[in-house]
């Protein structure tokens, strides 16, 4: 167990937080976790156990806007599976022209096809998902992926396998538009259920599991898909059209997103916790055809946000530096990044990431109108062990790194404590930072 004395920086942090707007709400502990999700129509077709609940946007606009406007432009700079961006286009009483931005391409891919469900005729979906299972009926030549975890047949039999292969290469070539997409996403979500995995925290866990067959558990998923259509078209006949992008969150302008277009930001950029998404979710990846080889999974490891030690690590910018070794920030997160310059991993990944929050924040600051709220989901985390622990204070940097790009800092909520190697330190937390662009703001610096 790590205790408050193992931790330099901890009376500084205590500090550093009396000078900013901190509240803890407990009713949004059950909003910044996945809750919610499992049972909520198009939602629930593929989730992230890492996301934040599709309830938090309704909680979040009733928090900015007591008085509901008639339309928004909203931005998700790590839309993820689209959990953002579904919310938004199924809220009856407002007009949300949606964006998201998502880097992996399984998950953007899962929350474009969730974003099409209006396009989905449910009968017509179980019809051609029928098709397809007869056409796949010979899997004997299915092309197993190059992916050890999965050649090996270590996280998924070798026979479910080229069975779920060949089905995936008959609905490609049925070219069968957004119900086709919406059989992959089934067959995505019917890998894990089929294998012999747990997603637990940065890793994959073989376990022991109840013997299920490929047919029934993919047919349960597009009957469910099938099903969520049907009901979402009675209760959203003219849904709104969110657009995903695919690319870099951390730099939303080089994607088209124009200087003070945007009047919310609603996000959750990964945790500096060490989990690297893309292996996580690889067998999705792989299986779904979007990672061919080693040299693409690599490389689409090292273009992401930078919270674990697979990254690439070019040196941060100059502005970044200058923030941190001076203001608020030079007795908070400096300190940190100059101890552990004694461990050059966990050097990397700090500054890593670090600046490339201070890039995210820097652009989002661009991109809001003047008078518009930038609302962060964030964790503080725990690394180390008790001869050299580091407490990083996710939501304190980020709301010091705010006032220095000129946001107003409106509030830091704290809406759930963990329990972590820290009992009883209230600074191990995740927390909601809420930021607004001041009125009259015309700051345009861009990285």
């Amino acid at each position: 167990m790590i205790r408050d004395e193992d931790l330099p920086e901890l009376r500084r942090f205590r500090t550093a937080e009396r000078y900013i707007s901190v509240r803890e709400d407990s009713s949004f502990g059950s909003l910044v976790v996945a809750n919610g999700g499992e049972d909520l129509p198009v939602h629930r077709w593929f989730r992230l156990k890492e996301s934040f609940s599709p309830l938090l946007l309704e909680r979040v606009l009733s928090q900015l806007y007591p008085e509901r406007p008639a339309k928004l432009t909203l931005l998700d700079p790590f839309a993820g599976v689209g959990t953002t961006l579904v919310s938004a286009q199924l809220l009856p009483d407002i007009a949300i022209d949606a964006t998201g931005i998502e880097r992996n391409p399984f998950i953007a891919f899962a929350a474009k096809t969730k974003l099409r469900w209006h396009e989905i005729d449910a009968m017509q979906l179980l019809d051609n998902g029928q098709r397809v299972l007869e056409s796949a009926a010979d899997h004997s030549s299915a092309a197993i992926p190059a992916l050890s975890s999965i050649s090996t047949g270590r996280c998924i039999s070798l026979h479910k396998t080229r069975k779920l292969i060949a089905i995936r290469d008959a609905i490609v070539r049925a070219s069968l538009g957004a119900r086709g997409d919406a059989l992959l996403l089934g067959l995505a979500a019917a890998i894990e259920p089929l294998s012999r995995i747990r997603r637990d925290g940065r890793a994959l866990r073989i376990v022991e599991r109840q013997r299920a067959n490929v047919i029934p558990t993919l047919t349960a998923q597009w009957q469910a898909i099938a099903n969520d259509c049907q009901v979402t078209a009675i209760a959203r006949p003219k849904p709104g059209i969110p657009l995903l992008l695919e690319g870099d969150g951390r730099q939303p302008q080089k994607l088209g997103i124009l200087p003070s277009s945007v009047d919310l930001v609603l996000t959750s950029p990964p945790y500096p916790n060490n989990i690297d998404y893309s292996e996580v979710y690889k067998l999705e990846l792989w299986m779904l055809g979007f990672i061919k080889d080693g040299v693409d999974f690599l490389s689409l490891r090292r273009q992401t946000f930078r919270s674990h030690p697979t990254c690439a690590d070019p040196a941060p910018t100059q502005d970044f530096n200058e923030a941190i070794a001076k203001g608020a920030l030079k007795n908070t997160l400096h300190p940190i990044l100059v101890r552990a310059e004694s461990d050059s991993a966990r050097l990397r990944i700090f500054r890593g990431y670090f600046s490339d929050l201070w890039t995210t924040m820097k652009n989002v600051f661009v991109c809001l109108k003047p008078g518009g709220h930038a609302v962060f989901v964030v964790g503080n985390s725990l690394h180390g062990t008790k001869a050299g622990a580091y407490l990083l204070l996710t939501d304190l940097v980020i709301a010091q790194m705010a006032a220095a790009l000129g946001f107003h800092v409106a509030n830091t909520i704290i809406a759930r404590n963990l329990r972590r190697r820290l009992t009883g330190n209230h600074f191990l937390r995740e927390s909601i930072v809420i930021l607004q662009r001041p009125h009259g703001s015309h700051r345009q610096t861009t990285i």
